[in-house]
């Protein structure tokens, strides 16, 4: 198997070395047919800078796999937050875990104990360069953004903890020291959307400068809930995102900016249909008989300070987040209640080997997350010069506190009588049975890392950069779990670890002419350890060990065809070490997060941006990814520890026949896939400019996504895990008179109307339901926009 493997990355990477080697020979043909052409600069393919490193450079010489995607280019994307973006890049995957909170995963390296609310993601997500230590962030308009960078891949040096995956980094438009631009815009469709959006540049003094941004999103839901009041629909949007920044600039090397961001949702949630919704096999109708919600608010002021100094210049970043998160879920996903019919047939010696065979009990889910955190980070950063040295030194500090609330409840008497949600003490199950889980836990995480990493110039064309990063992490955790009464007593644990580790990266780059540069790199990535709420020692331990990386890569960027076309491409291999993932223990109550030994990843990774001439443009990327638990560990899935034990239950069975039957289901995960690693991946836009007989613009884009297979837990189950591949059009033209202030969009989102699963979740808590997120259907929506 690892022989087979090694000749598949083998080949890979010759794959690589041949792909440019065609280009050139294609650019030699090209260069010789358009001998006669006019070589104006707007054919070229437009030179990209990034932050990517800390300082600017051209995306071209960053010996790293970076993608772009500009400001410009989200609406024409049908782009409104990062979960859009998925499949838009090269390995990123972005899902939701019961449609609330999201996880972004590159490369397959992503969050697989989300229901953990201590945990941390596995890409570091920033915006302006600040950490944003919540995935709730990744919800918040991607308005008045200059670029969002996506770097694949660890990069131990330069974002240390919780980018295992690699990192997000958004750009919004600065301030600029003149007065009056900006733009609103107005979008009406499909879905009752009505979207409101603009962005203002206020000059306040010669030193002082304002921009002030801000969005409102809403549509009515894609999903009718037929089992509550008439046309209460799921997957609704109600979202609003401000942002003001203050940029003072009192002299050429003092540059200070506050900013202050807002964000907050108030929606119904999301359509989740569950395996056992059976009345309906409408993706679109689903019958959930709990009232539901998903109510989040969340805001960050920051400050940015740069110094410039003759020998380096000083750069800090301050900034105070807090997220409130509160949701109320179906649990069960259906409106069956113990004295309905079962939804599946049981079979014929009356022994029911799945949940769904005997009469659903209703489960109703109750979440509330606060979450308050401090960053620092400071930077010392080498002048741009021509001496081919260039370095990077930095500290950063992280101090989050949280604050998660848990109460579950379902029908114990299976009387089909109304669930009662009282929680009393001092035994809280003894003074209500319906109780299902109370967890009520304290967790505060703090993390300090000091960097360093330079770049120097070997020989002409050959360069070398290396880095290492120092980081100490802690965690005190508080737990409250099971018998937990309102004044959070009693205590039950008080786990608390400190870890120290050093991360790093090395690579080498070489230049073979101005078009084309090669590189090679290792990088390492560690992702904190934490608690779990309770103890199965055989499944789950009360702390959990962090993860490690080492990442392989090889790589080769290409500016082609007298620089029309740019083709950038990547192999990577991965040795991944205590990769986690959530599982079930023996008893009900007992599930966590769990430690597999050994796994790889590996893939090919190819991104080109061609410039087709006569206004035809193209934007294409492609992803080859496969993995394998190489070394795994027995774990137990719910739903089919459920599956097993419920006949028991029913029966009146011991607790010793139910968590042995319950036991028996653990499986060793070797030689299982990793989670989120779609086998192949694409995604290509044709883009065209008309000039029309007055001068006015007309633009077309076409895109097409597809997005192959995956599983979406470590198990594998075909039943429950496997999300299935789609494929997506959208369709965006424009319309912009040639001396007006003003354009007019049409967008036409899943132009098909396929019904695409985004993704798949199994509750690691409760029975074990798993249920689908679908995307959204057809959405025809007009945008006009009005620059000043």
């Amino acid at each position: 198997m690892h022989t087979f493997k090694a000749n598949r990355l083998s080949l890979a990477i010759a794959s690589l070395l041949f792909v440019p080697a065609v280009a050139f020979s294609n650019q030699a043909v090209a260069q010789q047919v358009d001998a006669d052409e006019s070589d104006a600069s707007s054919d070229k393919v437009e030179t990209i800078i990034v932050t990517a490193q800390k300082t600017k450079q051209s995306l071209q010489d960053v010996a790293d796999a970076v993608s772009v995607v500009k400001g410009d280019d989200l609406d024409r994307l049908n782009v409104a937050n990062i979960f859009d973006l998925s499949d838009q890049v090269p390995g990123l995957v972005v899902s939701s875990v019961q449609g609330y909170r999201p996880s972004i995963s590159l490369r397959g390296v992503g969050n697989e104990i989300p229901d953990n609310a201590g945990t941390k993601q596995a890409v570091a997500y920033h915006i302006d360069g600040v950490f944003m230590a919540n995935d709730y962030a990744l919800w918040a308009d991607l308005v008045d953004i200059d670029r969002v960078e996506v770097t694949r891949g660890p990069d131990g040096t330069i974002y240390g903890n919780s980018s295992t995956g690699g990192a997000v980094n958004v750009h919004t438009r600065q301030p600029e020291f003149f007065d009056g631009e900006g733009f609103v815009d107005v979008t009406l469709g499909q879905y009752d959307t009505r979207n409101l959006r603009g962005a203002t540049n206020l000059l306040l003094s010669d030193e002082l400068v304002l921009r002030v941004s801000g969005s409102h999103r809403q549509h009515e839901g894609f999903t009718e809930n037929r089992a509550l009041q008439h046309d209460y629909r799921l997957d609704d949007k109600n979202d609003t995102t401000m942002r003001a920044q203050l940029r003072w600039q009192p002299s050429a090397d003092l540059d200070l900016m506050l900013q202050h961001m807002v964000f907050s949702s108030d929606t119904n949630g999301p359509a989740l249909k569950g395996n056992f919704d059976t009345i309906s096999d409408d993706p679109r109708v689903v019958y959930h008989d709990t009232a539901e919600y998903y109510k989040l608010d969340m805001d960050m002021t920051s400050l940015h300070a740069n110094y410039e100094m003759d020998w380096a210049t000083l750069r800090g970043i301050f900034s105070q987040q807090n997220y409130d998160m509160r949701r109320r879920l179906d649990m069960d996903r259906s409106s069956l209640t113990a004295n309905d019919p079962a939804p599946l047939p049981m079979p014929a010696d009356g022994v029911p080997v799945h949940l769904g065979q005997v009469p659903i009990p209703e489960f109703i889910g109750n979440l509330r997350q606060e979450d308050e955190t401090y960053t620092a980070e400071i930077n010392l950063v080498s002048p741009e010069n021509d001496s081919g040295l260039s370095w990077v030194v930095g500290a950063f500090y992280l101090d989050t506190q949280i604050f998660s609330n848990t109460r579950n409840f379902y029908d114990a008497g299976r009387d089909g009588n109304p669930v009662s949600e009282v929680v009393a003490g001092p035994n809280v199950f003894a003074n209500n049975a319906d109780i299902d889980f109370i967890n009520s836990d304290y967790r505060n995480f703090q993390s300090y890392s000091v960097f360093g990493q330079v770049a120097v110039e070997l020989a002409e064309a050959l360069t070398l950069t290396g880095g290492l990063r120092y980081t100490n992490n802690q965690f005190d955790d508080e737990r409250c779990s099971l018998n937990c009464v309102p004044n959070r007593d009693p205590i039950t644990s008080r786990p608390s670890d400190e870890t120290d580790n050093v991360t790093g990266k090395i690579a080498l780059d070489y230049r073979f002419s101005e078009q084309t540069m090669a590189y090679a790199s290792v990088a390492t990535g560690v992702k904190p350890a934490g608690s779990n709420s309770s103890t199965d020692t055989r499944f789950f331990p009360e702390k959990f060990d962090q993860e490690e990386v080492v990442a392989y890569e090889f790589g080769m960027k290409n500016d082609l065809w007298d620089n029309r076309l740019r083709l950038n491409t990547a192999a990577f291999y991965y040795d991944y070490s205590d990769y986690l993932f959530e599982s079930s223990g023996i008893g009900r109550f007992n599930s966590g997060a769990s430690n597999l030994p050994e796994a790889e990843i590996y893939g090919v990774e190819v991104e080109a941006q061609a410039n087709l001439g006569s206004g035809w443009f193209l934007d294409a990327n492609m992803t080859w990814m496969d993995s394998e638990i190489t070394q795994g560990r027995d774990a137990i899935d719910r739903a089919v520890a459920e599956n097993a034990s419920i006949g028991l239950i029913l029966a009146g069975a011991s607790s010793d026949e139910i968590n042995a039957a319950r036991e028996a289901t653990a499986v060793d995960l070797t030689g299982n896939q990793l989670a989120k690693i779609p086998e192949f991946a694409a995604n290509l836009r044709l883009s065209h400019e008309y000039k029309l007989a007055n001068s006015a613009l007309l633009r077309t884009s076409l895109s097409y996504t597809h997005r192959g297979d995956y599983f979406a837990r470590v198990f594998n189950s075909v039943e429950r895990d496997l999300v299935e591949s789609y494929d997506l059009a959208h369709l965006n033209v424009s319309y912009a008179p040639a001396h007006g202030k003003w354009d007019v969009a049409l967008n036409v989102r899943n132009l098909f109307d396929s019904d695409a699963v985004a993704s798949v979740h199994t509750d690691t808590f409760g029975i074990g339901i798993t249920s689908a997120q679908y995307l959204a259907p057809r959405t025809v929506t007009m945008q006009m926009r009005y620059f000043f």
